[in-house]
């Protein structure tokens, strides 16, 4: 495989890094539940939670024992951030697109329970060692991640089509309505690129990273994924400025 593959793994670290953290002292500033959810979701999943797994393995390649408590802490705090990555964007999809639904609250509920069971079991069956071939607990995660996440790029594609008819009629900004599109886009990228990383990890018995065309379609999963954050949260000023120039030109019947 050639180096540019290895280019959609590290755009998603920078741009999750750099999106996470930004609004995270958002909400130091502003105290709102939403920029601290995404921002805990965006850096549980990506840097924080795969840093600390990769800098794990990196530990061991370079001649760490995996028994060691030094390196199964740091396994146990990646899976601990991602679980909490997956269970802040429940969270998010619950209290900001559908606060007055039962089954939101279920389904948030649901999926907390089922994070925390696979942590224990993974704690208690591995050491929190990456299982070689993928567990249940491994394919057990990554089924609640990739719900969490199609769950927040459906409610999001669902939010972008009122709030476009609503920017056509003056009523909606043309820039924030745009950001809802783009996050289901990302969102949709992260979740196809984790299904079917764990799905060819499972079936052929082989880690994802060791399997050529995962690596290629999880690195363009990864791209897709850090293009639409980064125009989302930290957009230039032509991409705004075309945004609004379309949505001008749209008519209100659009």
């Amino acid at each position: 495989m050639g180096e540019w593959v290895w280019a959609g793994f590290l755009a998603f670290f920078v741009v999750s890094l750099v999106v996470g953290v930004r609004l995270v002292l958002l909400w130091r500033r502003t105290r709102q539940l939403p920029e601290l959810l995404i921002g805990i979701g965006v850096l549980g999943i990506g840097p924080v939670g795969f840093g600390a797994m990769m800098l794990g393995a990196a530990l061991v390649a370079g001649g760490a024992s995996p028994s060691a408590i030094g390196v199964r802490g740091v396994f146990a705090l990646g899976a601990a951030t991602v679980a909490a990555g997956i269970l802040a964007k429940c969270v998010f999809n619950w209290q900001v697109y559908r606060p007055g639904s039962g089954a939101a609250r279920a389904a948030t509920w649901a999926i907390g329970t089922g994070l925390v069971v696979l942590y224990v079991h993974a704690g208690v069956s591995r050491g929190f060692l990456p299982a070689q071939p993928v567990d249940v607990s491994t394919v057990g995660q990554s089924v609640l991640q990739v719900s969490a996440l199609l769950w927040g790029s459906v409610e999001a594609i669902r939010y972008w089509r009122l709030m476009r008819k609503r920017t056509a009629l003056g009523l909606a900004d043309a820039v924030v309505t745009n950001r809802f599109l783009l996050w289901s886009l990302g969102a949709a990228a992260a979740a196809i690129g984790t299904a079917i990383g764990t799905a060819a990890a499972w079936w052929t018995g082989s880690a994802s990273l060791q399997i050529p065309w995962v690596v290629t379609s999880s690195s363009l999963h990864g791209m897709t994924a850090a293009i639409a954050m980064w125009l989302a949260f930290v957009p230039p000023r032509a991409y705004t400025s075309w945004v609004r120039r379309r949505a001008a030109a749209r008519p209100a019947s659009a």
